[in-house]
């Protein structure tokens, strides 16, 4: 196979990394293919209701990830009560400066900023580094004033570019601070000459690599992306968000963000984008798959102990007795364990299934057209990585 390595870039510091396409996992034209039938299936088969749940959901979890990324503090649920003011248009202010303070705002900023540039439907044509500047400052504004109050704290210059060598990522030297306006000036001519699934990637990682701000470059990345992504056509109803698989993969998110920085390859991360978009539309199959699971046993008419003990077949198809009977975390005595199975079973809730000297339970349900979806684009998914996250898995 010829396998050809090229340097996309001639700045002096962004022309030492390489790219090598025919290395990374998926073609443009697979992911695009992919998300063209998340659309079909959606437009048939999505309940509305279970859709408007997933833009939802997705955008305050986005939102969420992205603040995670900057290792915040904050739970969901907090995130959950900070998303609610920027909902309703309000201000957020704090008296009290702590950690917990400190990420609220963080939270604050991100999820207003990336709900207000989702609203807008920024192009990557739209891109000048004056637009870069300019989100990171939303992102970041009023965070500086608690570098009088925690200790460690990391500044941020809210829309400042970097203005000095100390930054360090790992091991890694980013660029000079006099070449970052000259970096970032080439990735925006580059990227609006490839406007592509992997331009975007490829742009995601070598910003990263630049790092044209003291903090908060993560985020920054993050959003644009997403953005950019939805430009390109795809992720058109905002049902699924790549930062949020970063959150769930963290380590593997540093893990091959460093390869790409360290070994100065922009194969690693832009392969570990491209799984993120493809497994991200999966698990928008799998969730609605889940939510009429879950429906399903909102509307039986049983009790509360039972419906407990039946909760884990909303995420798995089928599960063998030993496996379901661990959900339970010896909570409830075994033989009311097998009871409150029979009881399910006799009132043709559950379908018991006997192989061997296993016994098997599922949902009385009928085969649902996620199922059949979900199976051929995890055997597609298969093929091509390496590695596929247990919540993504069919079982």
């Amino acid at each position: 196979m010829n396998i050809t390595t090229i340097k996309p870039f001639t700045t002096p510091f962004l022309s030492r990394f390489v790219f090598t396409p025919k290395l990374i996992p998926f073609s443009d034209r697979e992911i695009t293919k992919i998300d063209t039938e998340l659309k079909d299936y959606e437009q048939v088969f999505l309940n509305p209701d279970i859709e408007r749940n997933l833009i939802s959901r997705n955008e305050l979890l986005a939102s969420f990830a992205i603040s995670k990324a900057e290792d915040s503090t904050l739970t969901l649920q907090e995130a959950q009560d900070v998303y609610k003011l920027v909902l309703a248009n309000e201000d957020f202010t704090e008296k009290k400066l702590t950690r917990k303070d400190h990420d609220k705002l963080e939270f604050f900023n991100i999820a207003r900023t990336f709900k207000s540039l989702n609203q807008e439907k920024i192009r990557i044509n739209d891109l000048t580094p004056g637009f870069l500047q300019e989100v990171h400052f939303n992102l970041s504004q009023g965070l500086d004033i608690f570098g009088k109050y925690l200790p460690d704290f990391n500044i941020y210059k809210a829309g400042k570019w970097r203005d000095s060598d100390s930054i360090r990522v790992g091991t890694y030297i980013p660029a000079p601070y006099e070449s970052i306006k000259q970096g970032v000036e080439e990735l925006i001519k580059w990227l609006k000459e490839n406007r592509t699934i992997t331009g975007v990637a490829i742009f995601h990682t070598a910003l990263y690599a630049l790092h044209p701000f003291t903090n908060g470059n993560k985020r920054v990345c993050r959003v644009l992306e997403h953005l950019f992504f939805r430009d390109l056509g795809l992720n058109k109803k905002n049902l699924y968000s790549t930062s949020y698989y970063y959150h769930k993969q963290k380590a593997r998110y540093y893990k091959y963000l460093l390869f790409s920085l360290e070994r100065q390859n922009l194969n690693h991360f832009t392969g570990f984008i491209q799984e993120a978009l493809v497994l991200s539309m999966i698990d928008v199959v799998k969730l609605s798959l889940e939510a009429k699971r879950q429906d399903f046993l909102n509307r039986q008419d049983i009790e509360g102990p039972v419906k407990s003990v039946l909760k884990p077949l909303i995420k798995r198809s089928e599960i063998q007795f030993k496996n379901l009977f661990k959900y339970s975390r010896g909570k409830i005595a075994r033989q009311t364990f097998v009871n409150y199975l029979q009881k399910a079973v006799e009132e043709k809730i559950l379908l018991k299934r006997e192989k061997g000297k296993a016994t098997y339970y599922s949902f009385n349900v009928k085969p649902q057209p996620e199922e059949a979806t979900l199976k051929k684009w995890l055997d597609f998914a298969k093929e091509r990585l390496p590695y596929i996250p247990d919540d993504i898995k069919l079982r």
